[in-house]
Protein backbone atom coordinates (compact mmCIF):
# COMPACT_ATOMS: atom_id res chain seq x y z
CA UNK A 1 0.00 0.00 0.00
CA UNK A 2 1.32 3.61 -0.57
CA UNK A 3 2.03 6.36 1.36
CA UNK A 4 -1.15 8.25 0.16
CA UNK A 5 -3.54 4.86 0.49
CA UNK A 6 -1.77 4.74 4.38
CA UNK A 7 -2.61 8.00 4.76
CA UNK A 8 -6.69 7.83 3.47
CA UNK A 9 -6.82 4.70 6.05
CA UNK A 10 -5.54 6.35 8.62
CA UNK A 11 -7.35 9.53 8.02
CA UNK A 12 -10.68 7.12 7.41
CA UNK A 13 -10.02 5.36 10.70
CA UNK A 14 -9.80 8.65 12.51
CA UNK A 15 -12.99 10.53 11.31
CA UNK A 16 -15.22 7.58 11.68
CA UNK A 17 -14.53 7.51 15.33
CA UNK A 18 -15.20 11.04 16.15
CA UNK A 19 -17.65 13.74 15.34
CA UNK A 20 -18.06 17.24 16.68
CA UNK A 21 -19.27 20.98 15.74
CA UNK A 22 -15.94 22.51 15.68
CA UNK A 23 -13.67 19.20 15.27
CA UNK A 24 -10.01 19.14 13.83
CA UNK A 25 -9.27 16.74 11.82
CA UNK A 26 -5.24 16.26 12.11
CA UNK A 27 -4.17 15.46 8.87
CA UNK A 28 0.02 14.44 8.73
CA UNK A 29 2.26 16.22 7.28
CA UNK A 30 1.83 17.43 3.50
CA UNK A 31 4.24 18.08 1.00
CA UNK A 32 4.26 21.57 0.37
CA UNK A 33 4.17 23.01 -3.22
CA UNK A 34 5.91 25.90 -4.15
CA UNK A 35 2.71 27.49 -6.64
CA UNK A 36 0.30 29.87 -7.52
CA UNK A 37 -1.56 27.43 -8.52
CA UNK A 38 -5.12 27.09 -6.15
CA UNK A 39 -7.37 24.35 -6.09
CA UNK A 40 -11.46 24.49 -5.93
CA UNK A 41 -12.77 21.79 -3.36
CA UNK A 42 -17.03 22.15 -4.06
CA UNK A 43 -17.72 20.35 -1.25
CA UNK A 44 -21.51 18.25 -1.60
CA UNK A 45 -22.97 18.76 2.66
CA UNK A 46 -26.46 19.33 3.75
CA UNK A 47 -27.93 20.52 7.18
CA UNK A 48 -29.69 16.88 7.38
CA UNK A 49 -26.49 14.90 6.26
CA UNK A 50 -25.21 13.41 9.43
CA UNK A 51 -21.89 12.68 8.11
CA UNK A 52 -21.19 15.65 7.03
CA UNK A 53 -19.69 17.57 10.22
CA UNK A 54 -16.59 14.96 9.43
CA UNK A 55 -16.23 16.44 5.70
CA UNK A 56 -16.38 19.55 6.69
CA UNK A 57 -13.58 18.93 9.13
CA UNK A 58 -11.21 17.89 6.47
CA UNK A 59 -12.28 20.52 4.23
CA UNK A 60 -11.54 23.05 6.60
CA UNK A 61 -8.18 20.89 7.90
CA UNK A 62 -6.98 21.32 3.92
CA UNK A 63 -7.44 25.06 4.16
CA UNK A 64 -4.66 25.25 7.51
CA UNK A 65 -2.67 22.93 5.63
CA UNK A 66 -2.39 24.45 1.91
CA UNK A 67 -2.96 28.05 3.23
CA UNK A 68 -4.16 30.29 0.24
CA UNK A 69 -3.90 27.55 -2.11
CA UNK A 70 -7.37 25.70 -1.68
CA UNK A 71 -10.69 27.47 -1.82
CA UNK A 72 -14.02 25.70 -0.69
CA UNK A 73 -17.35 25.92 -1.61
CA UNK A 74 -20.06 24.39 0.44
CA UNK A 75 -23.03 23.50 -1.78
CA UNK A 76 -26.17 22.96 -0.30
CA UNK A 77 -28.29 21.27 -3.17
CA UNK A 78 -30.93 18.75 -2.88
CA UNK A 79 -30.10 15.86 -1.37
CA UNK A 80 -30.04 15.88 2.64
CA UNK A 81 -29.89 19.94 2.37
CA UNK A 82 -32.90 20.64 3.66
CA UNK A 83 -33.72 22.19 6.84
CA UNK A 84 -34.10 20.31 10.13
CA UNK A 85 -35.62 20.49 13.48
CA UNK A 86 -34.02 23.69 14.76
CA UNK A 87 -33.46 25.70 11.82
CA UNK A 88 -33.36 29.25 11.14
CA UNK A 89 -32.14 29.27 7.43
CA UNK A 90 -32.64 27.28 4.46
CA UNK A 91 -29.47 27.39 2.49
CA UNK A 92 -31.19 25.78 -0.89
CA UNK A 93 -31.49 27.64 -3.83
CA UNK A 94 -32.17 26.48 -7.82
CA UNK A 95 -28.67 27.31 -8.91
CA UNK A 96 -27.32 25.52 -6.04
CA UNK A 97 -29.52 22.49 -6.86
CA UNK A 98 -28.14 22.53 -10.68
CA UNK A 99 -24.60 22.76 -9.30
CA UNK A 100 -25.18 19.44 -7.18
CA UNK A 101 -26.23 18.06 -10.17
CA UNK A 102 -23.67 19.23 -12.61
CA UNK A 103 -21.05 17.48 -10.10
CA UNK A 104 -22.56 14.13 -10.13
CA UNK A 105 -21.82 11.06 -10.20
CA UNK A 106 -21.27 10.75 -6.41
CA UNK A 107 -21.98 7.90 -4.19
CA UNK A 108 -23.32 10.10 -1.18
CA UNK A 109 -22.43 13.09 1.20
CA UNK A 110 -20.17 14.28 1.79
CA UNK A 111 -19.13 14.31 -1.27
CA UNK A 112 -15.95 16.77 -3.12
CA UNK A 113 -15.43 17.41 -6.52
CA UNK A 114 -11.45 18.90 -6.24
CA UNK A 115 -11.14 20.96 -9.39
CA UNK A 116 -13.59 18.98 -11.39
CA UNK A 117 -10.90 16.75 -12.03
CA UNK A 118 -12.42 13.08 -12.97
CA UNK A 119 -8.87 11.16 -11.16
CA UNK A 120 -7.53 7.62 -12.49
CA UNK A 121 -9.47 4.89 -11.11
CA UNK A 122 -12.06 7.09 -9.19
CA UNK A 123 -15.39 5.58 -10.16
CA UNK A 124 -17.41 8.44 -9.35
CA UNK A 125 -17.14 11.86 -10.70
CA UNK A 126 -17.34 13.23 -6.92
CA UNK A 127 -15.64 11.93 -4.10
CA UNK A 128 -17.55 10.12 -1.33
CA UNK A 129 -14.30 9.83 0.84
CA UNK A 130 -13.46 12.48 2.63
CA UNK A 131 -10.42 10.67 3.74
CA UNK A 132 -9.10 10.79 -0.16
CA UNK A 133 -9.72 14.70 -0.23
CA UNK A 134 -6.35 15.44 0.83
CA UNK A 135 -4.51 13.05 -1.54
CA UNK A 136 -7.05 14.43 -4.64
CA UNK A 137 -5.78 18.15 -3.75
CA UNK A 138 -2.04 17.23 -3.51
CA UNK A 139 -2.58 15.79 -7.09
CA UNK A 140 -4.20 19.19 -8.23
CA UNK A 141 -1.28 21.21 -6.50
CA UNK A 142 1.35 19.05 -8.24
CA UNK A 143 0.20 20.41 -11.68
CA UNK A 144 1.51 23.72 -13.70
CA UNK A 145 0.43 26.47 -12.71
CA UNK A 146 -0.58 27.91 -16.18
CA UNK A 147 -2.98 30.75 -15.84
CA UNK A 148 -3.23 33.58 -13.33
CA UNK A 149 -6.67 35.14 -11.47
CA UNK A 150 -6.85 38.83 -10.53
CA UNK A 151 -9.73 40.72 -9.20
CA UNK A 152 -10.85 44.22 -7.54
CA UNK A 153 -13.87 43.74 -5.77
CA UNK A 154 -15.77 47.12 -4.19
CA UNK A 155 -18.71 47.16 -2.17
CA UNK A 156 -20.53 49.80 -0.93
CA UNK A 157 -21.47 49.97 2.30
CA UNK A 158 -24.81 51.98 2.50
CA UNK A 159 -26.46 50.92 -0.80
CA UNK A 160 -24.62 46.89 -0.33
CA UNK A 161 -24.31 47.13 -3.51
CA UNK A 162 -21.07 44.97 -5.38
CA UNK A 163 -18.86 45.40 -8.15
CA UNK A 164 -16.51 42.64 -9.16
CA UNK A 165 -13.92 43.25 -12.26
CA UNK A 166 -12.10 40.07 -12.55
CA UNK A 167 -9.25 38.90 -15.54
CA UNK A 168 -7.45 36.08 -16.57
CA UNK A 169 -4.54 35.50 -17.80
CA UNK A 170 -2.90 32.45 -19.13
CA UNK A 171 0.98 32.09 -18.85
CA UNK A 172 0.99 29.46 -21.73
CA UNK A 173 -0.80 28.99 -24.43
CA UNK A 174 -4.10 27.42 -24.29
CA UNK A 175 -6.49 24.93 -25.94
CA UNK A 176 -10.52 24.86 -25.93
CA UNK A 177 -13.36 27.37 -24.26
CA UNK A 178 -13.15 28.52 -20.72
CA UNK A 179 -16.13 30.08 -18.62
CA UNK A 180 -16.00 31.19 -15.46
CA UNK A 181 -18.29 31.26 -12.26
CA UNK A 182 -18.48 33.67 -9.46
CA UNK A 183 -19.77 32.49 -6.38
CA UNK A 184 -20.63 34.24 -3.08
CA UNK A 185 -20.33 32.18 -0.05
CA UNK A 186 -20.35 33.05 3.52
CA UNK A 187 -18.88 31.80 7.04
CA UNK A 188 -19.69 31.85 10.89
CA UNK A 189 -23.30 30.96 10.24
CA UNK A 190 -24.61 29.35 13.40
CA UNK A 191 -27.83 27.12 12.79
CA UNK A 192 -28.59 23.47 13.33
CA UNK A 193 -26.83 20.86 11.95
CA UNK A 194 -27.32 16.87 11.78
CA UNK A 195 -24.35 14.72 13.05
CA UNK A 196 -24.51 11.56 13.89
CA UNK A 197 -27.39 10.44 15.84
CA UNK A 198 -27.95 14.22 17.56
CA UNK A 199 -28.37 17.40 16.49
CA UNK A 200 -25.89 20.08 16.92
CA UNK A 201 -27.78 23.67 17.48
CA UNK A 202 -25.05 25.58 17.54
CA UNK A 203 -23.38 24.45 14.42
CA UNK A 204 -21.17 26.82 13.09
CA UNK A 205 -21.28 26.46 9.25
CA UNK A 206 -17.99 27.69 6.60
CA UNK A 207 -18.12 28.87 3.30
CA UNK A 208 -21.59 28.14 2.55
CA UNK A 209 -22.74 28.73 -0.98
CA UNK A 210 -24.93 31.77 -1.13
CA UNK A 211 -25.39 32.73 -4.80
CA UNK A 212 -23.89 32.49 -7.88
CA UNK A 213 -23.84 35.49 -10.08
CA UNK A 214 -23.21 34.01 -13.06
CA UNK A 215 -25.18 30.89 -14.39
CA UNK A 216 -24.06 27.89 -12.26
CA UNK A 217 -21.91 26.82 -14.68
CA UNK A 218 -20.48 29.76 -15.80
CA UNK A 219 -20.06 32.57 -18.66
CA UNK A 220 -18.11 32.72 -21.50
CA UNK A 221 -14.83 33.96 -20.55
CA UNK A 222 -12.12 33.00 -23.47
CA UNK A 223 -11.18 30.51 -26.30
CA UNK A 224 -7.69 29.29 -27.61
CA UNK A 225 -6.40 31.89 -25.47
CA UNK A 226 -2.08 32.64 -26.30
CA UNK A 227 0.22 33.22 -23.13
CA UNK A 228 -0.02 36.91 -22.15
CA UNK A 229 -3.84 37.72 -23.51
CA UNK A 230 -6.13 39.17 -21.39
CA UNK A 231 -9.57 38.25 -20.68
CA UNK A 232 -11.59 40.65 -18.64
CA UNK A 233 -15.53 39.88 -17.14
CA UNK A 234 -17.26 42.44 -15.15
CA UNK A 235 -20.30 41.61 -12.32
CA UNK A 236 -22.32 43.27 -10.19
CA UNK A 237 -25.03 43.26 -7.64
CA UNK A 238 -26.71 43.78 -4.47
CA UNK A 239 -26.36 41.72 -1.11
CA UNK A 240 -29.92 40.45 0.12
CA UNK A 241 -30.34 42.61 3.80
CA UNK A 242 -29.41 40.53 6.97
CA UNK A 243 -31.24 38.26 8.37
CA UNK A 244 -28.60 36.75 11.20
CA UNK A 245 -27.05 35.89 7.61
CA UNK A 246 -25.77 37.53 4.68
CA UNK A 247 -23.32 39.36 6.72
CA UNK A 248 -21.12 41.72 4.40
CA UNK A 249 -17.91 40.83 6.73
CA UNK A 250 -18.23 37.61 6.63
CA UNK A 251 -18.88 37.23 2.57
CA UNK A 252 -16.52 35.87 0.59
CA UNK A 253 -16.21 36.41 -3.62
CA UNK A 254 -14.98 32.96 -5.03
CA UNK A 255 -13.83 32.76 -9.07
CA UNK A 256 -13.26 30.08 -11.12
CA UNK A 257 -12.16 29.42 -14.47
CA UNK A 258 -12.99 26.12 -16.16
CA UNK A 259 -12.39 24.64 -19.85
CA UNK A 260 -16.02 23.49 -20.59
CA UNK A 261 -15.20 21.97 -24.34
CA UNK A 262 -15.23 18.26 -25.50
CA UNK A 263 -16.61 17.36 -22.08
CA UNK A 264 -14.28 18.69 -20.40
CA UNK A 265 -15.11 20.38 -16.76
CA UNK A 266 -11.75 20.58 -15.09
CA UNK A 267 -11.22 24.10 -13.31
CA UNK A 268 -7.97 25.17 -14.20
CA UNK A 269 -7.74 27.77 -11.16
CA UNK A 270 -9.75 29.45 -8.40
CA UNK A 271 -9.70 32.92 -6.75
CA UNK A 272 -11.26 33.80 -3.13
CA UNK A 273 -11.35 37.28 -1.68
CA UNK A 274 -13.29 38.46 1.06
CA UNK A 275 -16.15 41.26 0.22
CA UNK A 276 -14.79 43.61 3.06
CA UNK A 277 -11.67 43.99 3.47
Amino acid sequence: MNTMKKLAVILFAIVCFTSCEEQMIMIPEQTTFDTERVVLVEELTGTNCPNCPTGAAIAAELLLVYPGQVVVIGVHGDFLSEPITGSQYDFRFEKAKDLENYLKPWFGKPAAAVNRTEFEGQSEFSNSLPALWPSLVEQELAKDHVLNVVAEIEYDSATREYSINMAAIPLIDLEGDYNVTVFITENDIVDAQKDQGEIIEDYKFKHVLRDIITPFDGTSLTSNPSAGSVANKSFTGVLPAEDGTWIAENIDIVIAVHRIDAGYKEVVQAFEKHLVE
